[in-house]
């Protein structure tokens, strides 16, 4: 399936070169991560609300460094991206951004009132300089990293901590998501855990910005580790669970919910579990990046993705929280 989409995607793209490209509208997002049904309901929408026809290219990445580099080094005109919260302040702080246009005309404005006051401040909270991140990006879905598991296999008493990863009954077993800063923020909380409980050091001081003595002993951890992993994965290691060639899975929130539905369906009882030490709550958000040809399309975009019914159709699909905190979503 995932073949099947990059070969339209690649179609859709040699087709956007020949076409007029305010009439194309380049969405670069996560692997699985929206109802695919609402990308040409929003086509149908935007010809209704603007009378201007569109057809959305969209396309996927699996880590936010990928989606970066091809727009930092690579200056890709996509249109809309949906990067993770320390992406959003990178490229706001490298002016890799442009503002969100929240004029709509006639049409309601969804964004505006939408997002939960916790997200809302988070946003506001970026360390960008002079910017105003709530103006440059619109956040999308919200979770935890922590641990899936298979509870045959594993008591949930030994994944009270990270270093779980280092229990050689796990070995061979143990499948790790490759995303640098969910890697190094998670084990660091485990390794300074006694400076956080003594108050020499608050969770938020630590994660906020990486010394080299840290990066050196989470580097010493890893290559600890290194025998007891199975797989350093993008997307593969929710499969893996549900097909029981991994027991415990260094993983997303939303990820874990997936694979526990889908685990179920073949008699394989998966669990989700956050370590004592604690976690990062994290954010991914809509933005429009600097090279961006379809800016219209793109504000409108994000505005449909923010209606309720849109924000509640995305969220049961692929598992995670909705960053929109409206009444209707509260009450689903």
């Amino acid at each position: 399936m995932k073949r099947l989409r990059s070969i339209l995607a690649a179609a859709l793209m040699v087709a956007a070169c020949s076409s007029d490209r305010d009439q194309i509208l380049k969405v670069y997002n996560w692997s699985d991560y929206i109802d695919e049904e609402l990308i040409g309901e929003f086509e149908q929408w935007y010809e209704e609300q603007t009378g201007e026809p569109v057809k959305v290219v969209y396309q996927t990445f699996d880590i936010n460094e990928t989606m970066l580099s091809k727009i930092e080094k690579g200056h890709e005109d996509y249109d809309v991206v949906c990067p993770s919260d320390y992406i959003i302040e990178r490229m706001l702080r490298s002016d890799l951004a442009l503002p969100i246009n929240m004029d709509f005309g006639k049409t309601p404005n969804y964004i505006e009132g939408s997002l939960s006051p916790y997200l809302t401040k988070c946003l506001k909270d970026l360390k960008t300089g002079d910017k105003d991140a709530s103006k440059y990006a619109v956040a999308y879905m919200w979770g935890t990293t922590g641990f899936i598991y298979n509870t045959k296999y594993v008591d949930p008493e030994d994944l009270r901590t990270w270093d779980a990863l280092r229990n050689p009954k796990f070995a061979d077993k143990i499948f790790v998501k490759d995303a640098a800063r969910d890697i190094y923020s998670q084990i660091i909380l485990y390794l300074k855990h006694d400076d956080i409980v003594a108050g020499k050091v608050t969770m938020e001081e630590l994660l906020a910005v990486p010394n080299q003595e840290n990066v050196d002993l989470v580097e010493k951890y890893l290559m600890q580790i290194k025998g007891q992993v199975a797989g350093y994965e993008a997307d593969f290691g929710k499969d893996q669970m549900t097909q029981e060639r991994g027991w415990i899975s260094l993983n997303w929130s939303g990820d874990a919910c997936w694979a526990i539905e889908e685990a179920a369906e073949v008699g394989v009882d998966l669990d989700y579990i956050v370590p004592d030490e604690g976690a990062t709550v994290w954010f991914d958000g809509w933005v429009i990046p600097k090279y961006a040809k379809n800016t219209k399309a793109a504000s409108y975009f994000i505005n449909f993705m923010c209606k309720s019914e849109n924000a509640i159709r995305n969220a049961e699909e692929i598992g995670y929280v909705s960053a929109c905190g409206t009444s209707e979503i509260l009450e689903h």
